[in-house]
């Protein structure tokens, strides 16, 4: 459990997002990464203003179902067809629903890119155990689920700045 003051620093941290449009998504080997903000050029590509490191399950829910989750990386594209692991833009269903919801896809970077005026973020909450639930526009939600006792779960990460990680149970920030 998550205590007050780390639950309270946590929360008013990912307080800027509210505003901001959920503006890329890409994966670094297994972690799942979504930017919001302003996209600019960063090292060897593009970021946003602030990113969310995924590590643990998380989902994307719409209309009372899952849209996509962590899980729709280990299913084919489409019925009867098998996991690309060399395909960043379409080898899996999670990549699938992920590109019709952005709508655009960097090929420099082997990101989704938000092209359209939906997925900016109204609300962000956390929960007693480190979760996040952000809700954003268009009847999405993103939830994120921390189920590590020990290991880093999620990290909240500023451009130019400060990283706040999620590990077992604790807020911890890196400078």
């Amino acid at each position: 459990m998550v205590d007050d003051d780390g639950r309270a620093r946590l929360q008013s941290y990912i307080q800027v997002l509210v505003g901001l449009p959920l503006s890329i998504a890409r994966n670094a080997a297994d972690m799942k990464i979504f930017h919001f903000g302003d996209v600019r050029p960063s090292g060897k590509g593009t970021a946003g203003s602030f990113a969310l490191h995924i590590q643990c399950p998380w989902r994307l829910v719409a209309g009372g179902a899952v849209f996509t989750g962590a899980s729709d990386r280990f299913f084919g594209p489409a019925e009867g067809a098998e996991v690309d692991d060399d395909d960043p833009r379409s080898g899996n269903l999670q990549l699938i629903r992920i590109a019709s919801l952005l709508k655009g896809y960097d090929e420099a970077t082997k990101s989704f890119v938000n092209t359209t005026e939906q997925l900016v973020v109204i609300s962000a909450d956390i929960d007693d155990v480190g979760g996040a639930d952000i809700l954003l526009s268009g009847g999405y939600r993103l939830q994120i689920f921390p189920d590590s006792s020990v290991e880093e779960d999620w990290r909240f990460v500023e451009l130019k700045g400060r990283h706040i990680v999620i590990e077992g149970g604790r807020v911890r920030v890196d400078e």
